[in-house]
Order: C-alpha cells, then sequence, then structure tokens
C-alpha cells in the first residue's frame, strides 16, 4: 500500500509541476556547448515568460503539457517505489539514529538508495519524456529533436533499433541525478517535519506541516539536484550514432567537463528557476499528497 500510495502522490503532483518541466528542459539545451556571448543571438528561452511565449507560438496551449504521459508514468513508476522503500524503512526505524545528526545521514542514505532503485526501473520513461518536452520545430527547437509522435512510439522505436539497452542509454545521468535529489529531499522533507511538529499550529493538521517541511525540502532539492538535473537532460536528449553511442558526452564526467569549459557555471545552473517551480510546487504537492494519503489509510485501514 506504501508503495502504491508513493506513486499516486507523485501522479497527483505532476499534472501541476509539468509546464514548469518543459521550460525547464528547454532551457537546459538552449546554447548547448555553447558560449554565453554567442547564445544571446538566439534565445527563446531566456526567462520563464519568454518561455511560456515561445511555447504559445510554436506549438499551442497544449506544448505546456508535451511528455506529460510519459512524464505521469515516470513520475508513478519512479516515487511508488522510491517512496515505498523510504516509508518502509522509516517502518522499521531504519532512518532513525541515536542523534539528530546520526538520523539525518541514515534520511540521507535511504534517500539515497530508495532514488537509486526507483530511477533504475523508470529510467526509460524519464529518457521518453526529456526528448518529448525538448521537440519543437525551427527557430524554437533545441538541443537534438527526437521527433517522436508518443510514448509508445519512442519506446518502440528506440526498442527496435537500439534494443532494451537503448532504452537504458544514458543510465548514470539519472542515477546521479535522482540519488543526489532524493537524498536531499526526503531527508531535508524528514527533518523539516520533526522540527515543525514541536509548534503547536502544526500538531493540528498533516497537511499544513506537510505544506510547511516541503516548501523547504523544494529549495534544498533544487539547489543539489540542478547541475546533474542539467546532465541528465543532455545525456538523454543528445543523438545518437548507429552503434547508440552519444554523439556529444560519452559519460556524466564528459558532459560535466564539457558544459563547465564551455558554458562556465551557469550552464550547469541553466533552467534552475523553472526547475525550482518545478520542484518546489511538486516537492509540496508530493509530499504533502503522500503524508495525506497515509493519514487516510491509517484512517481506514
Amino acid at each position: 500500500m506504501d508503495f502504491l500510495l508513493g506513486g499516486c502522490a507523485a501522479t497527483c503532483a505532476g499534472l501541476f509541476s509539468n509546464p514548469f518541466d518543459v521550460i525547464k528542459t528547454r532551457q537546459q539545451l538552449q546554447g548547448e556547448l555553447i558560449d554565453a556571448a554567442s547564445e544571446t543571438q538566439r534565445n527563446p528561452y531566456r526567462s520563464i515568460f519568454k518561455s511560456i511565449e515561445s511555447i504559445l507560438k510554436a506549438e499551442g496551449i497544449s506544448g505546456l503539457q508535451k511528455g506529460l504521459v510519459s512524464a505521469l508514468a515516470f513520475q508513478f513508476t519512479m516515487n511508488s517505489i522510491r517512496l515505498g522503500i523510504y516509508q518502509t524503512a522509516e517502518n522499521y526505524e531504519w532512518t532513525r539514529g541515536s542523534s539528530k545528526f546520526g538520523t539525518l545521514m541514515y534520511s540521507i542514505f535511504w534517500g539515497g538508495i530508495s532514488g537509486v532503485v526507483g530511477a533504475t526501473v523508470a529510467c526509460p520513461l524519464y529518457m521518453i519524456k526529456t526528448q518529448i518536452q525538448a521537440t519543437s520545430h525551427g527557430k524554437y527547437a533545441v538541443g537534438f529533436q527526437h521527433n517522436h509522435t508518443g510514448t509508445m512510439d519512442a519506446l518502440a522505436g528506440i526498442y527496435r533499433t537500439y534494443g532494451i539497452k537503448g532504452l537504458w542509454r544514458g543510465y548514470p545521468g539519472i542515477v546521479t541525478r535522482t540519488a543526489v535529489g532524493s537524498s536531499a529531499q526526503l531527508a531535508t522533507f524528514s527533518s523539516f517535519k520533526d522540527f515543525f511538529v514541536q509548534f503547536e499550529f502544526f500538531q493540528q493538521s498533516v497537511a499544513f506541516t506537510a505544506f510547511a517541511a516541503s516548501m523547504f525540502s523544494g529549495f534544498f532539492c533544487c539547489v543539489f539536484m540542478s547541475p546533474f538535473d542539467v546532465i541528465a537532460t543532455r545525456l538523454f536528449n543528445q543523438g545518437v550514432d548507429a552503434n547508440g553511442r552519444g554523439l556529444l558526452y560519452r559519460s556524466v564526467w564528459d558532459c560535466f567537463s564539457k558544459t563547465l569549459r564551455a558554458e562556465g557555471l551557469h550552464g550547469l545552473y541553466k533552467g534552475f528557476v523553472p526547475n525550482y517551480w518545478r520542484i518546489a510546487p511538486h516537492t509540496i504537492l508530493n509530499l504533502t499528497f503522500w503524508d495525506q494519503f497515509k493519514s487516510w489509510k491509517d484512517l481506514y485501514y
């Protein structure tokens, strides 16, 4: 049941956060391996508002929900596993140490482990989501254009061309991204929940406690995860040769070093603002839904 509740919570949150995910993906791919001076010549996604304007002009209102099916499938698959494992660890008190520092370290560990397992299973869906969200046309196209017609078309096409291995291309990128993000998110969420429940106001409402804790958790998650999110997006979206090898990057480190050399530290934090506006509401909604669903489960079962 804990696994199912985690997946349902993430799916509910994904409906609201997907437009920011589309914007974040476009900004992370815009000016890929181009220095900042050259990038300003063509910049349709230079801000959130400019990004929305560009997407509406090129693709209409539906463009803001591009990749929604694969995004929700990824959220359900990854978070049912991730939150289910983490909740199981909490149920057995494996996240509790003999001190606050020990508890934080155990929470970080289990947050990372649960994230890695979830990302391993859901990796193909994240790749498809990224490639569909990046697809546009004309001057609004950024990054490599895969031109999938939908989630099932993308999965079938990649499998036919590159086999099962092709569906996990870029896997190290999402594992690194999710391990860091999950550790930061779940550890800080648990820590802030423990802090807020000391106050009488928060003791009266599970929803308010989860909402306040997830606001802070979302910020820390975004700060730590953003560089790895950029790397994962670029690894998954790059074109490949006939053998399925990436045309731009060979590994996480290769992507990191090339991005840093070409674009500086700014390149590793591209899309930070929409990423925060994606992560913060998603964290708030996901973890608030999760806690609320768990409280209903405890009430009726």
